[in-house]
C-alpha cells in the first residue's frame, strides 16, 4: 500500500488588527506638537490682551493729563515752558498708581513742593488729601509715570505759531517686565 502524500495547506494565522508601536509613537508625537503649538499661542494671547489692557490705560491717562493742562488760561505758570520727557522735573511730572484690590485709582502731584494725592474712588467720589505720599504699594497695584514737555511758540509745518504752547505727553509704566514697555506720547498744540 502506498500512501499518498497530499500536500500540505499553509495554514495563514489570523490577521491582527491595530496599531504598531512606531504608529502609536508618531500620533503622539503630532499630538504633542500641536499641543505645546496651542499652549504657545494661548500664552501669546494673553500677554497681547495685558499688553492692550496696559496701552489703553496709559492713552488714557496721557489724554487726562492733556484736559487737565488745557483747563488753565494761556498766561498760566503751569503752562510754564519746560518739562522733560526723559527725567522727573518738579511741576512736570507726577505719578499714577492704579490698584483693582480695593478699586481706588491714587495720583499723587507734586506743584510748588506740595505733594497732593487724589483718590478716586470706584463710587465715583475723589478725595483730595494736601501734604500725602503715594499709599502702600499693593502685589496689584500698576504704577504709571507722567512727564510733559511744554514748547513755547511751536513750529507747525513752515509756520511758528506765535502765543501758543505745544504739549508732549508722556506715559511709562514702570513696574512691569512687559516686552515692549507702555510708552505713550501725545501732543498738543
Amino acid at each position: 500500500m502506498e500512501m499518498s502524500q497530499s500536500p500540505r495547506k499553509a495554514v495563514k494565522a489570523p490577521r491582527q488588527r491595530g496599531f504598531t508601536l512606531i504608529e502609536t509613537m508618531v500620533s503622539i508625537l503630532i499630538l504633542t506638537i500641536g499641543l505645546v503649538g496651542t499652549a504657545a499661542l494661548m500664552s501669546n494671547s494673553v500677554n497681547m490682551g495685558a499688553h492692550a489692557r496696559y496701552v489703553s490705560t496709559a492713552a488714557l491717562l496721557a489724554s487726562e493729563k492733556m484736559e487737565d493742562l488745557d483747563r488753565f488760561p494761556d498766561n498760566d505758570p503751569n503752562l510754564s515752558p519746560g518739562g522733560s520727557l526723559g527725567a522727573d522735573i518738579t511741576g512736570y511730572s507726577d505719578s499714577v498708581q492704579i490698584s483693582t484690590t480695593n478699586g481706588n485709582i491714587n495720583e499723587v502731584t507734586t506743584a510748588n513742593g506740595v505733594t497732593t494725592l487724589y483718590t478716586q474712588k470706584p463710587d465715583g467720589t475723589v478725595v483730595v488729601t494736601s501734604g500725602a505720599g503715594l499709599p502702600a504699594v499693593t502685589p496689584d497695584m500698576l504704577t504709571y509715570d507722567r512727564r510733559w514737555l511744554i514748547a513755547a511758540s511751536p513750529v507747525v509745518g513752515p509756520n511758528t505759531i506765535t502765543g501758543a504752547v505745544q504739549i508732549t505727553v508722556l506715559v511709562t509704566l514702570t513696574n512691569q517686565s512687559l516686552k515692549p514697555p507702555v510708552k505713550i506720547g501725545r501732543a498738543h498744540v
